[in-house]
């Protein structure tokens, strides 16, 4: 139990993913937490990591290929899975669509924040509300 709490402990610690169609290395690097120069060792690993590449060798990626950065990163940081290990794992077709499915990539974008206000701000509560009845319409849906 104390295992779960400190998986679900750790991931939220990442930062949520932002609604864009792609992310650049950096970016990715910053939402896995994971420097870019790994980003690149693991596509050589990971035959299923594979971002679109542009002029200059840049990389673009995809947000269900983030949503497989940050599993491959809980399988080898927290989980404690040798890259072989991973490799296996994430060799199950099935695991990988579970992974980086639509809902995975929704669930992961549902934790950015309702507004561009920062917390401490004196945020209207006229605002708070709407946004609130907002959410509860959806939810009913």
């Amino acid at each position: 139990m104390v295992d779960l709490l400190e998986n679900n402990k750790s991931q939220t610690n990442l930062p949520p993913l932002p609604q864009k169609r792609y992310f650049a290395i950096g970016e990715v690097s910053k939402l896995c937490d994971v420097k870019p120069h790994v980003l690149r060792y693991w596509e050589q690993e990971f035959p299923n990591l594979s971002p679109n590449t542009r002029r200059g060798n840049r990389r673009y990626y995809q947000p269900e290929e983030v949503l497989l950065i940050r599993k491959i990163r809980e399988l080898l940081y927290e989980e404690g899975y040798t890259i072989q290990g991973a490799k296996q794992k994430l060799s199950n077709k099935q695991f990988v669509k579970e992974t980086t499915s639509q809902e995975q990539i929704q669930k992961a974008q549902a934790e950015l924040p309702l507004s561009n206000e920062p917390l401490n701000s004196n945020v209207p509560v006229t605002n708070l509300k709407n946004q609130l009845a907002e959410i509860l319409k959806i939810l009913k849906e």
